[in-house]
């Protein structure tokens, strides 16, 4: 049998913050198994398995009061209803990012944006959002909306981006 560990220990062992251990403890997903005859929190095994679990489920992204519930009982569908819900609601997430990304973008090749820094090329443009996360597909369907909603300053902003008159036109048509 592994001995027992105090706060401390395990909070090093676990690469956690005692305060995390300690509010763990406030919101009843983690109790000592025992106290020393100094008062100190004991964990055990268990314990220590518990706060893997613990980590794990946080790592997924569930709320702590989640996590205290499924480990209080796992709901009537199982952990696996929990883990299910929590699956599709980060796909509903990812969506209202992307929509803020797309967003964000289109006012950045708003004129009163782009026309107060440095010019951009389109290979700077590009690149800004490949490192945001933008395949082509994207790309494709941020000038299609662009181009919709606001083809004046879609057509704008490409030639500030000093493409020529007839890329201009290719991009979009193939919007």
């Amino acid at each position: 049998m592994k001995p027992l560990l105090t706060l401390g220990r395990l909070a090093r062992a676990t690469r956690l913050a005692r305060s995390s251990l300690l509010h763990y403890e406030s919101l009843g997903l983690l109790q000592p198994r025992d106290r020393s005859e100094a008062g100190y929190r004991l964990y055990g095994e268990a314990e220590v398995q518990r706060l893997q679990a613990i980590r794990r489920y946080r790592e997924a992204g569930l709320s702590l009061h989640a996590i205290r519930d499924l480990l209080a009982g796992p709901p009537a569908d199982g952990p696996a209803g929990l883990l299910e819900q929590r699956l599709l609601s980060l796909g509903e997430e990812v969506d209202r990012l992307r929509e803020q990304q797309q967003g964000l973008a289109r006012l950045l090749a708003m004129p009163e944006f782009h026309a107060r820094r440095q010019a951009r090329g389109k290979a700077a443009w590009v690149a800004l959002l490949r490192r945001a996360g933008f395949s082509d597909d994207d790309m494709r369907r941020w000038h299609a909306a662009f181009e919709a909603s606001a083809p004046a300053q879609h057509a704008a902003f490409l030639r500030s981006l000093g493409l020529r008159p007839a890329e201009v036109a290719g991009i979009r048509r193939a919007t």
